[in-house]
């Protein structure tokens, strides 16, 4: 692959042909995919990593600003879909998949992180009744948006 100029043509150009039929997109479609099994295995091990060293608590710095930030994204993503969508871009594709996943953390996060009682309950209401249903929602337009 061709040394990057700075500004993201070189990485274009390789990946430019990727769905194409050429027996180049070929190869380099196969180097990409076992470039991502590879670090899917990496990451697999991790977790598991994690998962042994990590015992239900942690102290963490910055939470309420992960959490604003969390926030904003969405707001950030769903924005983005709402602009494209008015001009029916198929971009609206991308912005409502990164929203729709953006929701699916948000309920995640939220209800694994609740403390139990009242405040686990109303993480969970909200991830079924709101979180979730748009999630599943910008997952549709986000597949109807590839057809336009």
């Amino acid at each position: 692959m061709k040394a990057s100029t700075g500004d993201g043509r070189s990485l274009r150009a390789a990946l430019g042909h990727v769905g194409s039929e050429h027996p180049a997109a070929d190869r380099t479609r196969r180097l990409l995919a076992g470039a991502l099994l590879a670090v899917s295995a990496l990451l697999f091990a991790w977790i598991l990593v994690l998962g042994s060293i990590t015992r239900g608590q942690a102290e963490v710095r910055n939470w309420s600003t992960a959490w604003v930030g969390l926030d904003v994204l969405q707001v950030a993503g769903l924005v983005a879909t709402g602009r494209l969508l008015v001009r029916r871009s198929r971009l609206t594709a991308l912005a409502a998949a990164a929203a729709a996943t953006l929701l699916l953390l948000d309920a995640w996060f939220d209800v694994m992180t609740a403390e139990g009682g009242g405040a686990w309950y109303t993480a969970l209401a909200m991830a079924l009744l709101v979180e979730l249903p748009a999630s599943l929602a910008l997952t549709a337009l986000a597949r109807s948006a590839l057809d336009w």
